[in-house]
């Protein structure tokens, strides 16, 4: 976290996001620490929103700044972590973490408990010992947050609560197109059906998710991220993502290497060099695009592709977190000219070596075996494949 966000929450009252702690847990009469930390931690794990959560150690509740550099009880993300790691935590292990910010003077620690959909979490079976004193959380105790208010270490969620949970555990409190998004995620469940009059591919767990699959006309025939292909000619269809009886969104696909294995055709952004724009392919890995890329590559069936086509298929594509990652990295390349003028380069043999290998899948007087409509495809594909090297090379950029 940096300084700017620390200073937006202490802006702000606590609330179902975060709460502020002079200090770390400190042993009370009863030796309770570890037990009040557990049930903060869960409760705020607990919650309804999809946000991640946050306890502020060194601000008093009337949000002064104290500072923990002298609290010799402080954690730090591996501390927290390793205990929790022991725990009999259902049903999965809290994810957090703790950062350092300095500010006026003072060390504030925040820890950030990540969002999930994996709720209510509980404890399975009881837990004593030295830190949880005369109030042990018991097995199955749900605790969770109303507004400033966590659930007291002797109570547990109210059935209200656990209804909320239970319908962010299985999606339902999403618009239906981040349902959508989530059900892609359970490959697994995914089958490939052809009907005489759709095909398409269903959930099996709930088959009103469903995605049929229409033919469509385009123009091209080729593309810079089909070059790598045995085959480079391509069709094109409509991927319908349908709800019950209604069409969600729909997005290109298209059929690869001779209509052996099927994909879903990447957005389009470009770099900048001189005023002049160079197009790459990408995907946003938080994108129904990408989950239904992942889905048709992950799941068994006659539409996906083996392991070689699928390393070429993404070998000239890009992929960014999210816009924000989008958008740095671009702005950050946009400024490596020297580099991007040998990425650009290509010559007459390249050409001639690009027409020879894709002339039998297009017509002979085909737009596209054209020297500049070929020397346009190189270099999508090359500037594709420079992006993506250099996110995989920068990892954390």
């Amino acid at each position: 976290m940096n300084k700017e966000k620390l200073l937006e929450l202490l802006n702000s009252p606590e609330d179902e996001r975060h709460d502020f702690k002079e200090k770390w847990y400190i042993p009370g009469k009863d030796s309770s620490k570890m037990a009040e930390m557990l049930k903060d931690i869960f409760s705020f794990v607990n919650t309804t929103h999809d946000d991640d959560c946050y306890l502020i150690f060194g601000v008093t509740d009337e949000r002064k700044i104290a500072g923990v550099e002298d609290d010799e009880n402080r954690y730090t993300t591996q501390t927290i972590n390793d205990w929790l790691n022991k725990l009999p935590i259902e049903p999965e292990t809290p994810s957090v973490k703790v950062e350092n910010v300095c500010i006026e003077g003072h060390e504030v620690d925040i820890m950030t408990i990540k969002n999930t959909d994996k709720v209510p979490v509980f404890l399975k079976s009881e837990v004593k010992g030295k830190g949880y004193g005369r109030h042990p959380i018991s097995p199955g105790q749900v605790f969770a947050r109303r507004e400033d208010t966590n659930t007291s270490i002797n109570g547990t969620a109210n059935y209200t609560q656990l209804t909320k949970l239970f319908r962010k555990q299985l999606g339902l409190n999403k618009p239906i197109g981040e349902r959508f998004k989530n059900v892609l995620n359970d490959w697994r469940n995914w089958y490939y059906y052809e009907h005489t009059n759709e095909i398409g591919i269903q959930y099996s767990i709930d088959p009103d998710f469903r995605i049929v699959l229409v033919d469509r006309e385009a123009d091209a025939k080729i593309e810079s991220f089909s070059l790598s292909q045995y085959s480079a000619d391509i069709t094109w269809e409509i991927a319908q993502l349908n709800y019950k009886n209604n069409t969600i969104v729909e997005i290109d696909v298209v059929n690869l290497d001779g209509g052996r294995f099927k994909a879903v055709a990447p957005d389009v952004s470009f770099l900048k060099k001189n005023g002049k724009k160079l197009f790459y392919r990408y995907y946003l890995e938080n994108s129904v695009k990408f989950h239904l890329e992942t889905l048709i590559n992950k799941m068994t069936s006659s539409i996906g592709p083996d392991e070689w086509s699928f390393e070429k298929f993404m070998e000239s594509i890009a992929v960014y977190e999210d816009n924000e990652h989008q958008k740095r990295v671009e702005q950050y390349l946009n400024c490596q000219e020297k580099e991007m003028n040998s990425v650009i380069e290509i010559d007459k043999k390249e050409i001639a070596s690009c027409r020879d290998c894709i002339k039998t899948d297009l017509p002979e007087d085909s737009s596209e075996l054209s020297d500049l409509a070929i020397a346009n495809m190189i270099t999508w594909f090359k500037v594709g494949k420079y992006i993506r090297e250099f996110l995989l090379e920068h990892p954390d950029f």
